[in-house]
């Protein structure tokens, strides 16, 4: 071999071997069965997306199914390194993202469209800046409103709700349950359905991805309309993990993260929130309790107390009242528009 030959083969060896040393599979973590709605029709497709994109050899990865920890641990994996990316549900920890669960105080995320612009909105004025300084932030978003999916003959109105005991998305949710006179009981989404099956409660305050996910039709054929909450969602990437990869990937990256990502999602999951009522109404397998005019009025009235409630169960009670107003106002110009 001579000189040139060996000098060019050393120096394409050096580069493979530096390539090989920067690249890596990059897991992304859902807490979510691999069919889920989040896992296949969110974090999936924003995979394959991204990965054609990035330098040979790096690759995002899809752990669904809690494999790398289970549904309220997501953030803490995140900030570890144990995950590179995870579908994490801000709730779900209380205190650490004390500011994002403004989005289930009622009325202010009727749709995803509606809480997506009112997270966006506060991250970019660095409302919620403290609570994700430890985070790639990929996509804050938020979840439809929650109806009420329930046993038997269901709720015509708020005072139905008197002594019985729901699954709840939180502790807030709690609040907002009890406000009405019912009961607010912490169930894992896997064991939702025989819970309702036993009667140990007899509804859910929930959505309808998990309503077909976990076939509650089946134990809960009665659904009230209002939607009484939501829940802060957020896609979130360890730090250390973006800060290392090249900067052609660290741009592909910022091209489908912030709230370009978000209002993706958010279009995604209000059409899928459609589509799936609409099945279940055309299937008609399923009761619907239509709430409109006063009859909406009369769960809101019995939530009247809430954002107060709210206010006052946060740790620095002035910025949750500025994060709330702000919230409000967000919330009015993307229902208007």
């Amino acid at each position: 071999m001579t000189m040139l030959k060996r000098l060019v083969a050393g120096t394409a060896l050096g580069l493979i071997v530096a390539s090989g040393a920067q690249a890596r599979e990059m897991r992304v973590s859902s807490f979510e069965p691999p069919q889920g709605f989040y896992s296949a029709q969110i974090l999936q497709a924003w995979i394959d997306q991204v990965n054609p994109k990035l330098s040979a050899g790096n690759a995002f990865k899809l752990y669904p199914g809690s494999m790398l920890g289970a549904p309220p641990a997501q953030a803490e994996l995140v900030k570890a390194g144990v995950a590179d990316i995870a579908l994490v549900v801000p709730t779900y920890t209380p205190g650490l993202f004390p500011m994002s669960g403004v989005v289930e105080v009622p009325g202010i995320a009727q749709t995803s469209t509606q809480g997506t612009a009112v997270l966006n909105a506060l991250a970019d004025e660095g409302a919620l800046a403290a609570e994700y300084a430890d985070y790639k932030i990929i996509a804050l978003f938020t979840t439809p409103g929650y109806r009420l999916l329930m046993t038997g003959d269901g709720a015509d109105e708020p005072g139905d709700l008197k002594g019985l005991k729901l699954r709840t998305p939180s502790p807030f949710g709690t609040k907002l349950l009890e406000m009405m006179g019912a009961s607010g009981v912490s169930i894992p989404a896997p064991q939702v359905y025989e819970n309702l099956e036993r009667g140990v409660v007899s509804g859910a305050v929930w959505v309808f991805d998990a309503y077909k996910t976990f076939r509650l039709d089946e134990v809960a054929p009665t659904v009230t309309t209002t939607r009484i909450t939501a829940s802060p969602m957020a896609i979130l990437m360890n730090k250390a993990t973006y800060d290392a990869l090249p900067e052609a990937d660290r741009a592909v990256i910022d091209a489908m993260a912030g709230r370009t990502a978000a209002e993706w999602v958010a279009g995604v999951v209000d059409a899928a929130d459609a589509a799936l009522e609409q099945g279940f109404r055309d299937a008609g397998k399923v009761t619907f309790i239509d709430q409109e005019g006063e009859a909406a009025a009369a769960w809101m009235a019995a939530l009247s107390t809430a954002p107060e409630a709210w206010v006052a169960g946060q740790a620095d009670p002035a910025a949750a009242r500025a994060v709330l107003d702000r919230a409000v106002a967000v919330a009015a110009d993307a229902a208007a528009n």
